[in-house]
């Protein structure tokens, strides 16, 4: 009982302490800092905590790690605002709301998208708040009993995914599950360090950047698809006001429809945060999975669900709590914006392990607080701001585009200025074009390429250290329990798609 009353008693303390003036500044900042960045294709979370952290060398560490995390989480949401107003995924956790989003803006519905996404992203990233709070240390532990087999197992789960996704046509679908980790296996292998496919090339030696695929094959293959459609000097403005009070509002229907699968990706983006290298892009894939099999109209996902933004928005945003599961006990991070954050521990003298809760216990809940109330500021800011976002996309389609193309082009160059990535974002936009036009589902061939480096590496880990023996991946409770799932899910899927073909060849 000691213990829980003086949990709280130091939580109480992290809010006063975020909530003084000096403190709650740089917490503000960090928001739209992140927000900004997250919106511009190409402008990660990720990269707005390492342009912040120089800023943060003659801060305490309290404002230093508030606005960081302030600017991670602002940054996760902000990449939802251009998924839906222009098609563009501003990161890659935001790349399953492009869909839905999009499809709900087209109609007139941006303002309401963006609501849907807001709501699924503070709840998501509230709920995994205090699950860091309460079970930081009891998850972590749980968390070390995953191994290269258990791994290997998990993610051939995740790759039913594609089937999921695949639409109408599942050998399409497959195609391009297997195109995108054809994708994922280019450039050095990891234990002969050989390179694989990179025809020469040297960039491609460290692989394709998932960042650089994204916008090619989403944002500028559309890009070329609506330039096809300008007629004349001046075209309609990209999106369409809404016609009716309700397409700006989140209606108590909307909230009806969303908030078991706020629950349900919440959940899941606690599990994948929690287990170090998966992170929000594969969150996003599998909340939005989830949510579609779990709808009562599944046929209405990528035409405009309300239902599709909150499984995906609210998975991807819980792993910005949970990450800092493994982060705090561990010292491991949970991605590649975690791994940034580490860096900013060690600057304040800090080591993210298990000793820092004996060490700096007060800072340790000055970050919980900070991470509850960043939700909070967000949510206000957003509120406050959404009208600009959504004016400033229906503009006409003359001026967006040109922009939306100089987005996509200096995003590319900045992530890693080369203009080898420039080069590979024009590839798969007509890649992206090409496949759009045979109408295969360029998702699949994403989630595949998301998947194949953490299948492959973990894979061939498990067999080394079994010396190629394939039992490994029947091990353990933990495979049995997700072969079992795997099983699960494929028998779901089959009978879905079955269910979806007899009510199509009866209407």
């Amino acid at each position: 009982m000691l213990s829980i009353l003086s949990m709280l008693s130091m939580l109480a303390n992290g809010f006063l302490e975020v909530l003084m003036p000096g403190n709650f500044i740089y917490l503000a900042g960090g928001i739209v800092l992140g927000l900004v960045m997250g919106a511009i294709p190409g402008l990660t979370a990720t990269m707005a905590i390492a342009l912040i952290v120089p800023m943060t060398y003659y801060i305490t560490p309290t404002q230093s790690l508030i606005m960081l995390l302030a600017a991670y989480n602002a940054g996760t949401f902000g990449g939802s605002l251009s998924a839906i107003l222009i098609a563009t995924p501003g990161t890659p956790a935001a790349a399953a709301t492009v869909a839905d989003g999009f499809a709900l803006a087209k109609q007139g519905k941006a303002v309401k998208a963006i609501k849907c996404a807001l709501w699924a992203s503070c709840f998501g990233c509230l709920f995994s708040s205090v699950v860091l709070v309460l079970s930081a240390q009891p998850i972590a532990r749980y968390a070390l009993k995953f191994g290269p087999a258990e791994y290997t197992v998990l993610m051939v789960f995740s790759l039913t995914i594609i089937a999921s996704a695949a639409g109408r046509s599942m050998i399409k679908g497959l195609m391009g599950g297997c195109l995108g980790l054809l994708f994922g296996c280019v450039g050095m292998d990891a234990v002969y360090t050989t390179p694989r496919l990179t025809f020469g090339i040297l960039k491609l030696s460290s692989g394709i950047d998932l960042m650089v695929m994204l916008i090619g094959a989403l944002a500028f293959s559309e890009l070329l698809r609506q330039v096809g459609n300008v007629r004349g000097a001046k075209d309609k403005a990209l999106l369409p006001p809404a016609t009716c009070k309700e397409d700006n509002q989140f209606t108590r229907e909307d909230f009806r429809l969303s908030w078991k699968h706020w629950l349900r990706s919440s959940f899941i983006g606690c599990g994948i945060g929690a287990l170090p290298g998966l992170g929000p892009a594969l969150a996003c894939w599998v909340g939005y999975d989830a949510a579609k099999r779990s709808a009562r109209h599944p046929e209405l996902f990528g035409k405009g669900s309300v239902e599709g933004i909150a499984g995906s928005e609210a998975a991807n945003n819980a792993v910005c709590g949970a990450n800092m599961i493994p982060l705090l006990s561990l010292g491991v991070p949970g991605d590649t914006g975690a791994a940034v954050l580490i860096g900013a521990f060690l600057v304040q003298g800090l080591t993210p392990g298990p000793l820092i809760f004996a060490e700096s216990p007060q800072t340790v809940y000055n970050v919980y607080a900070g991470l509850i109330l960043c939700n909070i500021m967000l949510f206000i800011v957003v509120m406050l701001t959404y009208r600009l976002f959504a004016g400033i996309a229906r503009l006409e389609s003359t001026l967006i585009y040109p922009v939306v193309c100089v987005f996509c082009l200096v995003g590319v160059y900045a992530l890693n200025r080369s203009l080898t990535d420039v080069w590979l974002m024009l590839f798969f936009a007509v890649v992206g074009f090409v496949l759009s036009r045979l109408e295969f589902p360029i998702v699949t061939m994403l989630i595949g390429f998301i998947l194949s480096p953490i299948f492959e590496r973990n894979a061939r880990r498990a067999l080394q250290l079994s010396f190629g023996e394939y039992r490994v991946f029947f091990g353990s409770p933990l495979c049995w329990f997700f072969w079992a799932i795997t099983v699960i899910s494929v028998v779901t899927i089959v009978w879905g798609k079955r269910k979806n073909r007899n009510l199509q060849d009866g209407l």
